[in-house]
């Protein structure tokens, strides 16, 4: 017989410099504690959704936790029991997202004197789960590998403690696990019959019978980008152009203002990037290096591309003063590192834009660095006033000289963005010099994305997919149902990475360590080499 291994409580409190308080850290209750139809008593819930009948009771398989720690290493000390905030702990391979069914009912406890809960819904995890375990993606990354957990609601009201048995009283849908569920909320978004059938399905909680309703009757297919980032992502706003000036043969300066000026404007800090849609439908969307300025007003440096499929020739060549753009939040992937006794920042042509902001601040703050400025000749600077104002601190390497960067110590931490060859040289001369990779830091400002055609087969959810020559494997999951985040899109920041088991990579883009390409792979630009099999 199963046993209740914790019964975790916690109350509400300011977490993650966030404004919105979260009852994440539980404590276990060495004593039984109460279990009402709401859930146990002195337990409370904050994010808008949590809580309530049909969520009383959060349950999370422990045995999760050896998988966390091994698919994320560097956070292994954040995967201890209680902390993806649940209220039952157990260890049982029997009770998992595979296993559990929705509508089963449990009995904590001896005889009638037992607690009797009822399996409700899956888990939908929320951003607060990117911070509490300092993963950007954890959220997705949880809902994508089907170790949620689960709620329960409460059919009879007692005490439970640790040590209870637990004993399962009825399995009324075999056939509806956890992971079943799951499926149809985020892979097979269409399978009408079975998202008819669990709309139907009373014992489901009526948060998830709701999301099928909708897609059912009304056609509505629910935006996840503010559960799993905390809208982040979810904000555009539009933009008017004020300003545009060219500043070498090939790059012009960009300057956006806001239509809705902001009292407080977020300014824009060391790494910043910013997204732009633009086309037929706004299908277009390109990122790009933020040079300086704050949410009411920015400055972008764009480069020209004599291959662009509309992105740079339409800002260069149509755009015109007046005209207004939507554009996402600002976001940094790429800041100094802060613990570091020495920056080398390494930009060439249009990479200059990711270290104006950096090496300001770097200066102001009187911290040890040197910006490389590689450029084809004199008359390819941009940006000549903020570079000059850099002082000693910068210098400008002209490639029509023969002029070449000079060796480093490996007590620094180098920071590249420019042309591909640029970053291949970087990355060969330090791998030359023993150079310890976790101190390269890389950003791209373009990303080819086709290559040859593959197939990708999806472990959990018995998928083969086809990627065409022009299509992103991004795109391809999408359009399938899955939603992977992303950011950058172009292979720096890593947000869309996906999982792999088997099967030959083209790695491309700089958003996973090398030790990281051995089990992912960057859905944006990375392409399989014949047949890849995903974790998904």
């Amino acid at each position: 017989m199963d046993k209740l291994l914790q019964v975790r409580t916690g109350k509400l409190r300011p977490v993650f410099g966030l404004q919105t308080p979260s009852g994440i850290f539980k404590t276990v209750q060495q004593n039984p504690v109460k279990v009402e139809f709401l859930g146990c008593e002195g337990d409370e819930h904050g994010y808008i959704g949590h809580g309530g009948v049909d969520k009383a009771l959060m349950w999370y398989p422990s045995q999760h936790y050896a998988f966390w720690k091994t698919e994320l290493p560097q956070n292994a000390h954040l995967f201890g029991v209680g902390g993806f905030g649940e209220n039952i702990v157990t260890s049982s391979e029997k009770l998992n997202e595979k296993e559990v069914c929705v509508g089963d009912m449990f009995r904590f406890g001896q005889g009638e004197a037992g607690v009797v809960i009822q399996i409700s819904e899956p888990r939908q995890p929320c951003f607060m789960l990117n911070h509490r375990f300092e993963v950007k993606d954890m959220s997705i990354r949880s809902q994508n590998a089907n170790r949620t957990g689960w709620y329960c609601r409460v059919l009879k009201e007692g005490h439970i403690q640790s040590g209870d048995p637990i004993s399962l009283v009825e399995r009324k849908y075999p056939k509806w696990t956890v992971k079943a569920v799951q499926t149809m909320l985020y892979v097979e978004r269409k399978n009408w019959e079975a998202i008819r059938e669990l709309s139907e399905l009373s014992e489901l909680g009526e948060e998830i019978r709701t999301i099928f309703l909708n897609r059912l009757k009304k056609g509505i297919f629910l935006d996840e980008s503010d559960r799993l980032a905390g809208g982040e992502d979810k904000a555009w706003n539009e933009y008017r152009l004020v300003g545009k000036k060219v500043e070498t043969p090939r790059i012009c300066s960009f300057e956006f203002e806001t239509i809705d000026t902001s009292e407080s404007p977020a300014p824009a800090t060391p790494g910043s990037h910013i997204r732009v849609k633009f086309g037929r439908n706004n299908q277009v969307v390109r990122a790009y290096s933020i040079v300086g300025g704050d949410s009411n007003r920015f400055t972008l440096g764009i480069a020209l591309d004599r291959d662009s499929r509309g992105g740079s020739r339409y800002l260069h060549e149509e755009l015109k003063i007046g005209d207004s753009l939507s554009f996402s939040q600002m976001k940094s992937d790429f800041p100094p590192a802060v613990d570091a006794d020495h920056h080398i920042l390494i930009a060439g042509g249009v990479g200059i834009t990711a270290f104006l902001i950096t090496a300001r601040q770097l200066r102001q703050q009187g911290q040890n660095f040197h910006l490389y400025y590689a450029i084809r000749s004199a008359h390819d600077v941009a940006f000549k006033y903020p570079v000059q104002e850099l002082g000693n601190n910068v210098t400008v390497l002209d490639g029509s000289k023969g002029q070449r960067l000079a060796k480093s110590n490996s007590r620094t931490h180098i920071y590249c963005c420019g042309p591909q060859r640029l970053m291949d040289g970087v990355t060969l001369a330090a791998r030359t010099l023993n150079f310890p990779s976790s101190n390269l830091h890389f950003e791209a400002f373009t990303a080819l994305t086709s290559g040859d055609p593959f197939t990708v087969e999806l472990a959990e959810s018995k998928k083969t997919l086809d990627v065409k020559e022009e299509q992103t494997l991004l795109d391809v999951l999408r359009d399938s149902g899955f939603n992977v985040p992303s950011s950058c899109e172009v292979g720096n920041c890593g947000t869309c990475r996906v999982g792999v088991r088997s099967g030959k990579v083209e790695h491309r883009g700089t958003g996973l360590l090398e030790g990281e390409k051995k089990g992912a792979m960057l859905s944006c630009v990375s392409r399989g080499i014949g047949k890849v099999v995903l974790d998904l």
